[in-house]
Parts: structure tokens; C-alpha cells; sequence
């Protein structure tokens, strides 16, 4: 492979290196305990630059290499666990590449014997292409002329696939944000810049305004890290108030604002959701802004992809673009300010909320927005996904970071309160209350809110009498999404709310139940759980202490156990203790039996008394009246301390053998062989064909593999389609060989969401399969089994 390189220009060159023995974790270091570490056999720098074994900052791809190519997975339809387990050492190491640098879509390799895969992911599909052999007279020329086009991309400044709203940070980024924080001395300033190399500059569309805001992202808050999801990244940010000047990015010598942290949100939303911004509009043009308790307020932000989709859907329109003068031929994309000057970059910032960049866009198809089923089937858009980005006025930190319990419990009852107002006057129903989205708000003012909700993107609008600004932004989003009837929406919406504070009439999903206020507000005492066994010195009375009853309690993964389990803990009479600390002992005690009183069985002789947040609330405003909280009573949890070093023996079968599409009507076909005709079916002419997963360990032949991230991996059939041929550049002659057409880069589709969301509708889906029930129980068993506990994520 180095010798593939060796033509290309100095700027332009990969560094390609062995790192089959190195451990390379997680790529942020405060969430390395909640996946274990891969060891990709080779690492590939970014153009120009060189590998650091062990480092994702510095690595743009990797190659997984088999010794034979009988263990290439994809031509395999038996799905044996060792092929699972191949098909996952890829799906994971594109997951910490698409995480670390923000791609828009992730490359890997696969090397099995003399047989060579290319492989690409974004966050909604994964996609392999048809092979070839480095025996054939032009293998290694269709890998040279692949690795030539990777490192020149149409759109962006760094390989195809990276974010050109993105830019990591320079060592100028670094000291400006350091400079700006020391001199605000916002709370805990100096331990959020210890990974700053790790930061990026990013842009942030506005839809109200239509302008793109930069933003420096310098300290990442929380990750989803399931690769096939909407993989949030929430960051601490704050704007970037620099100017372009010579290229260079110079502090503004016109500008008095000081800049503020804010909380940067990006998320993939499904296609049939509505955009979290509409909920945040929604919230904050029905109640005043002096009543905004216990809510996240949104600074700014937009739907990339939606803009992005109708910018190229106007490429394919009779209008044509009619460029600016000063554009230069290289803009990597044209809405945004991202290595620009400053006075070219105001040229073009959108002027209203429905504006399109004034020229042609420069691909054949969006890449803010995933695309590969429509490829196929236009109508087939529900596991699509669209590129999201908000920021939040609000900034706080984890509940799981309080100082006293009492800090915790009062900013729980602040984001209850929100969730109320939110509700009564504006009829959102947030339908995810988590750990994750309830937040202890930092330095909060006195009189405001000590704790707040956010993270509306799975929430729910029901009718008001004045929401015309809301309607017309509805229509506007499903439009740019293109059009679905509301019956597809339902059908296709994945069920919402994080599995360990799903409530328990949720869990059992008897016929016509439906998500109701007061399902949030029991998630509210889940949570509380969560946080008061995890992180307090509590034990049930004669029995277990807090780390293993949070086992116990939250340990099952699906249905079946989890909604026995909740139950019966609620019907335990023997009362939780937490040590010295008798306020919190009694809200725990008291909104226990609430929430008991709430559930409905036919046998019981006490009638159900529903969940309401005067109810609730009333409890939280009790407990924090009461003398008797400790101070700095917070406990560290043990549960992530002792690493895994077993892989549970069982692998979990994938819904759907690698080769075959699932179809619209029924379960997956499975067919005895997986013939060159299944894989290409109904595709363009490039040379592609299907990915598959599941949900097994990756683990590769004999023991380098036994201490691998533990992940669910995709699951499902693939599509593909053609990349672009927009770029004029051509690949360096190979050694002894003529010049040759420039090979397509892959792109496709398959899977779906992970575990920590509950899956939607049963129905028929036409591209990708949520794991069987089967599946769930073998799931559960294996890490039961397994040396070491996953439960935090």
C-alpha cells in the first residue's frame, strides 16, 4: 500500500501504517470506560500528515486484513459468528472515525487473502462494494486510483467524506479559546480544555435567520456512540467572533461582544421526525420568555440537511444557478465560512430562512441528508437521516455530577417544572426524559432555574389555537424532506425514550397504550434511581448495597425481564436507605409508592391514582424543605472500574444474511446462496454489493480480538450507488501500467437503531430490521455472562 502511494504529491501523501498491535481506545478519553478498545491492523494518515499509533486525531482510515479469502463475510450466507464478528471490526472502527473527525461518512478496508472490500458508513447505512482480487492484472491500480480519490475530495479540504463545515482545531484555535475562558472563568473552565486537540470549528445554519454561525466546539459533554443512530455529540462552544483576514482567522478589531459558552448540539434525525429546532420554536413563541423555567432556551440553529436538499434539488431544476463573480473555483461549500475571508464568506450568508446558495451544487447527491435507499426506491425514505445542528443558551453539566444530592434533586424538580410549563402552555410532550436530557445548570442566578430539559427531538406537538408559526414550518421541513403521508410517519417512527427509563406500562405495550405526560414523569423516578444507586451510599434495608441493586434493577435489556424486574421493585416493601441522609431517603420512599399507584393490574385492590406533576412535584418541594441533607455526599460509581476481558461465547444472528434486500412485505427472504445477481440487484452500474451485522462481540480468529469494543453492529441489507465523477484530477500512471477510468466510491444503506432507544413500529421496513426478539433474549444471556458490565451506556 506504500508503494500505491508513493506518486502522490508530497501534500497529498498517506502515511500507512502497521498498528495490529496497538490498543487505540475510544476517541474521547471521558467516555473510554464505556467502550473497550480496537486494534486496526493498518492506520492511515490524513494527506500530508503522519499516523500517531494509538491516537484516532490522526488516522482518516484503517484496514482490517484476513489471511485468507474464505474470510471475506460477505460472500457468506451461513452467518457464522466469525463472520459477524468481521463485519463488526469495521462497523465499530467507522463508527470512532465518523466521531472523532465528525465525517459525514467513514472509509474502511477489507483485506481478505488476495481479495480487497471497500467499505463506506454514515450514521444510517452501511454499504460494501463488489470485489476484486490484487491478483488481476488491475486490483492494485482500482485500490491506487480509490486511495488517489479519497485524498481529493469534490467537496471539503481534508478526504471524501469529512465535514467542510468542520475544521479541526489549529494551535491558534487552542490558545484563542483558552484566552477567551480564563478570561469569563466560566465553572470548571480549566478541566473542559483538557482534550482541546480534539476540538473543532463549526458552523451552525440558522434557519431563522438563515446565516451560518461559527462555533468553536472545545469540550464534549456526552456522545451517543451507536454507530447506525442519531449519534448526538453534545459540546461545550463558544462563537467565534474572529474574522477572515489573508487567510487567516485574526480577532475582530470592530467587535465589543463578549463571547459566552453555549451548549452545541448535532444529531442525524429520522426523515419522519420533525426537526428539533421546531420543537425549541414552538416552546419559546408560546410562552414568555421570562416564563422559559425549567427549559433550554435555543440560541440558534437548523437542519443542514434540509437546506443542503433543497439546494440540490434545485440543481435538477429548470432554474438555472447564476454564480457570484468573486466565487473562486475551489469554495468547498458555497453557505458557509469555513476557510474562507471574511467579506467572501458574508456574500454568503443566506438572507431568509428559504434561502439556496445561488449556484450549482457541487455533488450529485446531498451528503448532510443520507440518500442511499431513495437511490433504489424514492418513496423509501424512513431510515433516512438529516444532519441537525442547535445551540443551546443553557449550559449545565451531568446530573451525575453533582456536588450534594440536594444540588441533584433540586435541579430534577427545576427540569419538572419545565416539563410542566412545556405541556400546559405549549402542548410539547418531550417523551424522552433521561439521565442525558436533564441537566444541573452551571452558575444559575438566583431566581432561575437550578436544573433544566432539553433534547426535544423526540418529542411530540399536539394542536394549539395559534401556532401559524409553527404550521408554516412544518410544511416547509416536510417539503424539503420530501413528501410523506402522515400514515408512513407513524408507521415508520422509532419508538422514543432511553430503554433503562422507559415506563413500565411502555414496557409491556398492552393495545392502545399510548406515551402520556404521565409516562415522563415516572421516567423522572427511573432516573432518580439511576443516579441515587449509582452515586450515593444507599442500600436496601437487610439486603444489597446501591452498585448491585442498580445491576439488578437496570441489568435486563429487554421486555420480557425488564418490565417484571421494574415491577417487582416497586413492590418491594423493604425501603431504600440512603446513608445519612434522610430527606433524600424519604422522596425516594414516597415518589415510590406514587409511581406504584400509578401502574394498573386487574388483581389489585387499590385503584389506580394517575401521575400528575402537582403530585410530583409536591413531593420534590417537600423533601427540599427538610433539614438533614448532607453536603458533598456524592459517591464515585464502581460499576465501569473492572475492564472486560471476556467476550461473551454466543454471537447474536443478524435478522438478515449479508446478500439479499429485505423487501417491502414480510420478513427478510433468505435464499441458500448469495449469487452475484442478489448482490447487484436493482443497482446502478457501479461495482457494489450488500453489508451486513448484528449484534455480536467482534472478535477476530485466536485472542487479539478478546478485549474489543462490545457494541451492537448493524443489522440489515445494503444498497449502493454511484459516486460522483465531478472532479477532473486523475490518479498518478501506476508502475508498469497504462491509465485507467477512475473507480466509483461506494455508498449505501442498511440497518437501524441501537439499543438504547426503544424501536418503533412493528411493520414491515423496507430497508432495514430492528433486532428479533430472539435476538434480544440471546443478547440479554451473553452479557449477563459476560466478565464486566455495560449498563452506563
Amino acid at each position: 500500500m506504500r508503494s500505491l502511494v508513493s506518486a502522490f504529491p508530497p501534500q497529498k501523501r498517506l502515511d500507512i501504517v502497521d498498528t495490529s498491535g496497538t490498543n487505540i481506545y475510544f476517541p474521547f478519553d471521558a467516555f473510554k470506560k464505556h467502550h473497550q478498545y480496537t486494534l486496526p491492523d493498518i492506520s492511515i494518515s490524513f494527506p500530508g500528515e503522519t499516523v500517531t499509533p494509538g491516537d484516532w486525531q490522526t488516522i482518516s482510515m484503517v484496514v482490517e486484513v484476513k489471511g485468507d479469502k474464505g474470510e471475506d463475510p460477505f460472500m457468506k450466507d451461513d452467518n457464522s459468528s466469525m463472520h459477524v464478528r468481521t463485519v463488526e471490526q469495521l462497523a465499530k472502527n467507522a463508527r470512532n472515525l465518523l466521531l472523532a473527525h465528525g465525517f459525514l461518512s467513514a472509509f474502511v478496508v477489507g483485506i481478505y487473502g488476495r481479495t480487497v472490500r471497500l467499505a463506506r458508513f454514515d450514521h444510517a447505512y452501511g454499504v460494501v462494494a463488489r470485489p476484486f482480487s490484487l491478483d488481476d492484472d488491475d486490483g492494485a491500480r482500482v485500490l491506487q486510483k480509490f486511495l488517489w480519490h479519497f485524498v481529493h475530495p469534490v467537496v471539503g479540504h481534508r478526504v471524501v467524506g469529512s465535514d467542510p463545515t468542520v475544521m479541526p482545531f489549529t494551535d491558534y484555535d487552542r490558545e484563542w479559546v483558552k484566552t477567551q475562558l480564563s478570561a469569563l472563568k466560566p465553572k470548571n473552565w480549566e478541566a473542559h480544555v483538557g482534550e482541546l486537540e480534539k476540538g473543532r470549528r463549526v458552523e451552525v445554519y440558522d434557519q431563522r435567520t438563515g446565516r451560518c454561525v461559527p462555533y468553536l466546539a472545545y469540550h464534549l459533554v456526552d456522545v451517543n456512540g451507536r454507530l447506525f443512530s442519531r449519534a448526538t455529540m453534545v459540546w461545550r462552544a463558544i462563537e467565534d467572533t474572529r474574522v477572515w483576514k489573508d487567510g487567516k482567522l485574526v480577532p475582530d478589531p470592530n467587535s465589543t461582544r463578549q463571547v459566552q459558552p453555549r451548549i452545541l448540539k448535532e444529531a442525524w434525525r429520522q426523515l419522519v421526525r420533525r426537526a428539533e429546532t421546531e420543537f425549541y420554536d414552538r416552546l419559546e413563541s408560546t410562552i414568555p420568555h421570562e416564563e422559559m423555567f425549567g427549559l433550554a432556551r435555543m440560541e440558534c440553529g437548523g437542519d443542514i440537511g434540509s437546506l443542503e436538499l433543497r439546494w440540490w434539488k434545485r440543481r435538477n431544476s429548470a432554474i438555472p444557478p447564476v454564480p457570484p463573480a468573486d466565487q473562486p473555483a475551489d469554495l468547498p461549500i458555497p453557505f458557509c465560512s469555513t476557510g474562507r475571508d471574511n467579506a467572501l464568506a458574508n456574500h454568503f450568508l443566506a438572507p431568509t430562512v428559504d434561502h439556496v446558495p445561488p449556484f450549482a451544487f457541487p455533488l450529485p447527491y446531498p451528503q448532510h441528508q443520507t440518500y442511499s435507499s431513495r437511490l433504489e426506491n424514492s418513496t423509501r425514505m424512513h431510515h433516512e437521516r438529516s444532519h441537525v445542528r442547535i445551540v443551546i443558551a443553557d449550559v449545565g453539566h451531568p446530573l451525575t455530577e453533582f456536588k450534594s444530592s440536594r444540588e441533584m434533586v433540586a435541579a430534577m424538580r427545576d427540569a419538572i417544572e419545565g416539563h410542566r410549563i412545556a405541556w400546559e402552555r405549549a402542548k410539547v410532550l418531550h417523551r424522552d426524559v433521561s439521565l442525558g436530557n436533564i441537566l444541573i445548570a452551571d452558575d444559575a442566578d438566583e431566581g432561575s432555574h437550578r436544573g433544566f430539559l432539553h433534547d426535544w427531538d423526540y418529542s411530540n406537538l399536539e394542536p394549539i389555537q395559534v401556532d401559524s408559526s409553527s404550521q408554516a414550518n412544518a410544511a416547509r421541513l416536510t417539503e424539503d424532506d420530501e413528501d410523506v403521508s402522515p400514515e408512513n410517519i407513524e408507521e415508520h417512527k422509532e419508538r422514543t425514550g432511553t430503554y433503562y427509563f422507559i415506563a413500565l406500562a411502555l414496557l409491556r405495550m398492552r393495545p392502545g397504550t399510548l406515551h402520556q405526560s404521565y409516562h415522563d414523569l415516572e421516567s423522572y423516578y427511573w432516573v432518580l434511581m439511576w443516579v441515587v444507586l449509582r452515586h450515593t451510599a444507599c442500600h436496601r434495608e437487610g439486603g444489597l448495597s446501591g452498585d448491585a441493586l442498580c445491576v439488578q434493577l437496570f441489568g435486563p435489556k429487554e421486555d420480557i425481564s425488564s418490565a417484571p424486574m421494574k415491577s417487582e421493585w416497586l413492590r418491594d416493601e423493604r425501603k431504600l436507605i440512603v446513608s445519612g441522609n434522610e430527606p433524600l431517603t424519604t422522596l425516594v420512599d414516597r415518589f415510590n409508592d406514587l409511581v406504584g399507584l400509578s401502574q394498573t393490574d386487574r388483581f389489585d385492590l387499590v385503584p389506580r391514582v394517575p401521575l400528575t406533576h402537582s403530585g410530583v412535584l409536591a413531593l420534590f418541594d417537600e423533601a427540599l424543605a427538610m433539614e438533614g441533607w448532607p453536603e458533598n455526599d456524592w459517591k464515585a460509581c464502581m460499576l465501569l472500574e473492572k475492564p472486560r476481558t471476556t467476550v461473551p461465547p454466543t454471537p447474536i444472528l443478524a435478522d438478515v444474511v449479508p446478500g439479499y434486500p429485505i423487501h417491502s412485505e414480510g420478513r427478510a427472504l433468505r435464499s441458500k446462496t448469495a449469487s452475484n445477481k442478489a448482490l447487484t440487484v436493482g443497482l446502478p452500474t457501479v461495482p457494489s454489493g450488500s453489508a451486513s451485522g448484528s449484534h455480536a462481540p467482534t472478535q477476530r480468529s485466536g485472542t487479539k480480538r478478546a478485549n474489543e469494543d462490545h457494541e451492537s453492529a448493524p443489522s440489515g441489507a445494503t444498497h449502493s450507488r454511484k459516486r460522483s465523477k465531478a472532479s477532473a484530477m486523475a490518479p498518478p500512471p501506476a508502475p508498469g501500467s497504462g491509465s485507467g477510468d477512475a473507480v466509483a466510491g461506494p455508498s449505501g444503506a442498511t440497518t437501524s437503531e441501537g439499543r438504547g432507544q426503544r424501536s418503533g413500529s412493528r411493520a414491515a421496513s423496507t430497508v432495514s430490521r430492528q433486532p428479533s426478539r430472539r435476538s434480544s433474549r440471546i443478547e440479554a444471556r451473553k452479557e449477563k455472562k459476560a466478565s464486566g458490565s455495560d449498563s452506563a451506556r
